[in-house]
Parts: structure tokens; C-alpha cells; sequence
């Protein structure tokens, strides 16, 4: 992702703080979270990934990097929830990643970065780029609980989110959707986006605009190895 978080800090301060990281794989950026912002941070972290569930929540494990995530467990100031963010209360299907390496059970270890409540379609292949990531398959499916992030909120008392970061791999739409009476409360949204169809009848950046009507998209971060790039949303209404 583009910004940091020091960037972050830039925009909302180090107050009282709400962020909600939505995609929160095995935890790398929130422990930057963590380390940037003050005692008055409430940061809500969401992944329904199995391996990605154990290593947010369990004393003793690390990240892909080798990061130690006790401080994820232990700090009071950050709540992990074991949910797919979409537009509806439920379940819903997981496609899971994994990362091919030399040795296979490693290989169901590190694969905590791709996985999709959309199923994979350029991501593996594409006519106009080929086989970009050919370490990353998906071969496994399994039923998550999802939930709206308007019902979170609800559930959790909470009427104002300063920042979101997204990282929902072709699910903007149903995350943004799911948020549709929270909308008018958030400050900033950014939001990993695809201009192909990465996965399959993922949102493009038009889309998502559309759906941000009280929001202006103030920075575009293309990336250069897919048609997509990270985009920052601000609400001016």
C-alpha cells in the first residue's frame, strides 16, 4: 500500500483515533499502526483468512516477515475480528491463496495475502500481462462469517471511523456497501482498486466512486504491474 502511516497521522492526528483496517493479513501494518499513533488509537483490525485469524490472535506467533505479533494480542488499544467485511450478516465463501515454495508445508503457511470473498480470475492469468504471480494459487475454498461494517458499528457502539484502509482484494463494493449509514462518519477511505477484472466482477475505480458520492478522490497511487493502483477518498459531505 502507497501511504504510511505516519502519512496517516498527518491527516486525522494522534488524538482520539478510530481506524478500521479491513484486511488485515497476518498483521505487518498493524503493528506500524500501533507503534505510530498514541494511547488515544482504537484500532478494529478484520480478516477471515484461517492462518491469518491464528497468527492475529495467538501469543508467540509472527508474520511472513518474521515480525513478532505478541504486541497485536497483548495491546488494549486494538480488537481483531475474524470477519470477511461485505454487505450482508452471514456467511460467505472464502477462496483462500497460497504461496508455492520449495517446501510444500510452508507453502499453506505463507499464502495470507490473496485470498478473496471474489474468485480469482487475471490474478492467475492474464492476456495482457501473463502469469504475473505464478507462486500464488488458490485451491482451497472455505465459509466465512461476514458482516457489515454498519452492523459492526452498531454492535460496537461506535458512530465515527477517522480512517479505513482496505486491502479486501476485489471486495470494495461489498465492503463499501456494507458501510452505506456509516458513510456520512468516515473521514477517509483507502482502498486498493482494480481496473481489470483481477477477480472475478471486482469494482473498478469508477465504480467505487460511484458509490463515494460524499467523497472526493484526493490521491491515485497506479500501480505498475496491474491495471489498479491505491486510492485515498476524503469526505467533503
Amino acid at each position: 500500500m502507497a501511504i504510511s502511516q505516519e502519512q496517516i497521522k498527518g491527516l486525522v492526528g494522534d488524538g482520539d483515533v478510530v481506524i478500521f483496517e479491513i484486511g488485515c493479513a497476518d498483521g505487518v501494518d498493524t503493528k506500524r499502526f500501533l507503534n505510530t499513533f498514541g494511547s488515544g488509537l482504537k484500532l478494529y483490525t478484520f480478516d477471515p483468512e484461517p492462518i491469518n485469524i491464528k497468527y492475529m490472535t495467538t501469543l508467540g506467533s509472527y508474520d511472513a516477515w518474521g515480525g513478532n505479533n505478541d504486541v497485536i494480542v497483548n495491546d488494549s488499544r486494538h480488537t481483531f475480528s475474524p470477519y470477511a467485511m461485505a454487505d450482508y450478516n452471514g456467511e460467505i465463501t472464502f477462496n483462500r491463496s497460497k504461496n508455492l515454495t520449495e517446501n510444500p508445508q510452508e507453502g499453506m503457511l505463507v499464502g495470507r495475502y490473496s485470498g478473496s470473498i471474489h474468485e480469482p480470475l487475471t490474478m492467475t492469468h492474464s492476456e495482457r500481462y501473463g502469469a504475473r504471480w505464478p507462486g500464488c494459487v488458490f485451491e482451497e475454498k472455505v465459509t466465512a462469517e461476514c458482516k457489515r461494517i454498519d452492523t459492526f458499528c452498531e454492535e460496537n457502539d461506535i458512530s465515527h471511523i477517522n480512517f479505513i484502509w482496505m486491502d479486501t482484494q476485489g471486495a470494495e463494493r461489498e465492503v463499501l456497501t456494507g458501510a452505506s449509514k456509516m458513510l456520512p462518519n468516515i473521514d477517509y477511505i483507502y482502498t486498493e482498486y482494480y481496473d481489470e477484472e483481477m477477480y472475478k466482477t471486482c469494482a473498478n475505480l469508477e465504480e467505487i466512486k460511484s458509490i463515494l458520492t460524499g467523497f472526493e478522490l484526493i490521491e491515485n497511487w497506479r500501480f505498475n504491474d496491474s491495471d489498479g493502483g491505491d486510492a485515498l477518498f476524503k469526505r467533503v459531505n
